[in-house]
């Protein structure tokens, strides 16, 4: 199976050219925009309204855990923070790959969108992994170790530390196919909440699995882009397609990172632009897990 981001090229797409943006979202699986942007909620519920997602979804996790960069309509902020301890909110640290909607069931959380209010100093750039596609090349080399994937309690995701002592975690397969349209989405995740040796205890072979995926999600790889995302340009992008993840970076004090963050359970979609019915609609479970 081939990257979808075959023949991606780094366009900056207005954010009301829905046509431009749905092609690159079908066709990549994410896209650039620019726009006249207020860099708060109103921005997210512009974008919702082009591109019917619906309203933004708020983690009980990040409610509870994470007062800091948590807003009552939905967006998060990234960075900026005078306090907290979410190690991506309040880090300047790389943020390995993984899938927002970390206690959900996979597919539950289909777009993720980031704009950028004020780009780092050095650093910080997106790193964007053509999960999907790398599994289904998977299936094709070794349809095995692709089928430990596909196991229903497979693989967990967990919180670390919390300030409420309440552990958050969700078990599931790593990937799966829509009931509705047989489409693939997937969790690929590396990053701090990925219980990896819960999986090895029940299956060791998901070793060489991850072991195959990660160095597809390596440099040079054609299955991974990184790039930088600068003040005023936003990605959207599929999240339950792609994983996604961040370089380290450096900030100027007086004008930190900011990067705001609002996501939605439907797939973005234009009746205009296409003169179909929205898709994509989510009547998944999406109450996380909790285990005090």
């Amino acid at each position: 199976m081939k990257s979808r981001f075959d023949g991606w090229s780094h366009l900056v797409l207005d954010m009301q050219d829905t046509t431009a943006v749905m092609g690159h979202v079908d066709k990549y699986g994410f896209a650039i925009l620019s726009g006249a942007w207020q860099f708060d909620a109103m921005d997210f519920q512009r974008l919702a309204t082009l591109y019917e997602l619906g309203e933004m979804y708020q983690s009980g996790f990040n409610r509870s855990e994470h007062g800091q960069g948590v807003s009552a309509s939905g967006m998060n902020q990234i960075g900026g923070l005078s306090s907290g301890n979410h190690y991506a909110f309040n880090g300047t640290s790389d943020v390995s790959l993984h899938t927002d909607g970390s206690y959900l069931p996979i597919g539950s959380i289909k777009t993720s969108i980031l704009l950028c209010k004020e780009h780092a100093l050095r650093g910080g750039e997106s790193i964007l992994f053509d999960s999907v596609s790398a599994f289904q090349k998977l299936q094709s080399e070794h349809p095995t170790l692709a089928d430990i994937l596909l196991v229903d309690n497979i693989f967990r995701r967990r919180s670390t530390d919390t300030r409420s002592g309440t552990q958050y975690e969700r078990i599931g397969p790593v990937y799966r196919r829509n009931s509705d349209d047989d489409e693939m989405v997937g969790g690929f995740t590396l990053d701090v909440t990925a219980d990896w040796e819960y999986s090895r205890r029940l299956d060791a072979r998901v070793s060489d699995a991850v072991a195959y995926l990660a160095r597809l999600a390596s440099d040079g790889s054609p299955y991974l882009l990184k790039f930088a995302l600068r003040k005023g340009q936003a990605l959207i992008m599929r999240n339950d397609k792609l994983s996604h993840g961040r370089c380290p970076y450096t900030d100027n004090p007086a004008q930190p990172r900011i990067l705001l963050r609002g996501l939605f359970s439907k797939v973005p979609s234009n009746r205009t632009t296409f003169g179909i019915g929205a898709h994509g609609d989510s009547d998944l479970d999406v109450t996380p897990r909790l285990h005090p």
